[in-house]
Parts: structure tokens; C-alpha cells; sequence
């Protein structure tokens, strides 16, 4: 897997080639990330950290075989709103989360 931009590398931020069907995600709320899945193989993590009613996003990681397919964006889209569900404030110390979230004004209220 590759790491999206500076902790979290790459260009691929507007690029959404697959469907939100084919990308599946979920919380693994033991290892504290996010885990994206594509045709039933893992794909990307959004790794993160929480604290009360923060959750710091620290590290996106997608595997080169899927870059620019849409897998990063659809997996911090899944995150960033689950984190609205469960009424958290998002520290996107992850240039990659910090990147969709200013592309995407929508989620720009979840940022404390």
C-alpha cells in the first residue's frame, strides 16, 4: 500500500472511477482505522485516533493497484460521515483527509 499525500501522499483526490458500490468500508474500532475493501481484498485505511468527542484523522494509505479508482475518497467520505453520526469534531492532521475535506465545503463544519 501507498501512502496518500504527506503522511498520507498523492494527486489522485478528484479522481472517482469506481462506485460506492464496488468499494465497501468499515470501522475497525479495535485497530482504530477505517478499512476500505475492493472486490473483497483490503484496499486503503484511514487510520485515527480518538479522544472524547474528537476524532484526529493521522494517516490515509491506498494500495498502488487501486490509486486514482475513487478508493481514498470514498473511504474518508464513509468516515467523515460517520464521524457526523456519531456528533464528533474531525482533526484532519492527514493532508489527504485535510485535502478532501477542503474539496468537499460540505464536511468543512465537521473541523474543530
Amino acid at each position: 500500500m501507498t501512502a496518500l499525500r504527506g503522511g498520507c501522499h498523492s494527486d489522485i483526490m478528484s479522481t472517482e472511477n469506481t462506485t460506492d458500490s464496488d468499494v465497501q468500508v468499515s470501522n475497525n474500532e479495535a485497530k482504530s482505522r477505517y478499512v476500505a475493501t475492493l472486490d473483497g481484498e483490503q484496499a486503503g485505511i484511514a487510520a485515527y485516533e480518538r479522544s472524547g468527542s474528537t476524532i484526529t484523522f493521522t494517516h490515509t494509505v491506498v494500495d498502488e493497484a487501486v490509486e486514482g479508482h475513487g478508493v481514498g475518497s470514498t473511504l474518508v467520505r464513509y468516515a467523515l460521515d460517520d464521524a457526523r453520526t456519531e456528533h464528533l469534531t474531525v482533526v484532519p492532521q492527514c493532508e489527504f483527509v485535510a485535502a478532501f475535506i477542503e474539496e468537499h465545503p460540505e464536511y468543512q463544519d465537521l473541523v474543530g
